[in-house]
């Protein structure tokens, strides 16, 4: 269980970064009229890449509570 637990944490950990490069470019070239080679200061669509910015968090957050009941709660020696 304790290595189920830990391959868990990394792909959620995986999924948030690529949630949180995902947010990155939405927030900068995503503008009102569509997508944009250009780098905007400001975000075009703010609420949109806050949601966005909070699945990753969530995501972040999940890896880091199924890493901590891994070590917390299972032994190093597997039992069956």
């Amino acid at each position: 269980m304790k290595k189920k637990l830990l391959k868990l944490s990394l792909i959620m950990l995986i999924v948030a970064v690529f949630v949180f490069i995902f947010n990155y470019f939405f927030f900068h070239f995503v503008t009102d009229d569509g997508i944009t080679l250009t780098w905007q200061p400001e975000a075009g669509k703010p609420f949109v890449a806050s949601m966005i910015s909070t699945l990753g968090v969530l995501f972040f957050f999940g890896s880091a509570a199924s890493l901590m009941t891994a070590l917390v709660l299972f032994d190093d020696k597997e039992q069956r």
